[in-house]
């Protein structure tokens, strides 16, 4: 049974759409680049600039969300930018330690210290800070799947 190209990169899409629930590989990126290494292999005639264009920008935005939901959720939370950045931080070190719950622990262990520390008597603030940048890093995941599924599914329709 031969393996086509189009076959290959489908398959890579679905590989980095399910790769959006592991922590530190960049899926979007990785699927911007199957969609580019296939229009390469076609002469950049398949799928077509406009649609090469769109799947590209959708993985990227796919990105984005990765890297900025955590940031924004916080934010909306009543978090300081700095407080989510070394919450940040602190869960990937747990993570490190104690696996994907370190993330959680110290993103939200680290936001709700530091929004007890902010706002001295006031425990529910910190308690709403902590779920929000908790929730939008967890849910950030979740949003980069479906946009890569997008990608995966649009993709196929346009080659196949």
């Amino acid at each position: 049974m031969a393996v086509s190209a189009a076959g290959i990169a489908i398959v890579l899409l679905v590989v980095w759409t399910a790769s959006s629930f592991v922590p530190f590989v960049p899926s979007g990126g990785l699927a911007a680049l199957t969609v580019l290494g296939y229009a390469y292999t076609t002469g950049f005639t398949e799928p077509g600039l406009a649609v090469l264009l769109a799947l590209v920008l959708a993985s990227l935005l796919a990105s984005a969300a990765e890297l900025l939901s955590g940031l924004v959720s916080g934010k909306l939370g009543g978090a300081s930018t700095r407080t989510v950045v070394v919450g940040t931080l602190a869960g990937i070190g747990l993570l490190f330690v104690i696996g994907p719950i370190g993330f959680v622990v110290g993103l939200g262990g680290t936001v709700f210290l530091a929004g007890l520390y902010e706002n001295a008597g006031e425990p529910r603030d910190a308690v709403r800070q902590s779920i929000y940048a908790v929730i939008g890093a967890l849910a950030s995941s979740v949003v980069q799947a479906v946009i890569l599924a997008g990608v995966t599914a649009a993709f196929a329709l346009a080659v196949l």
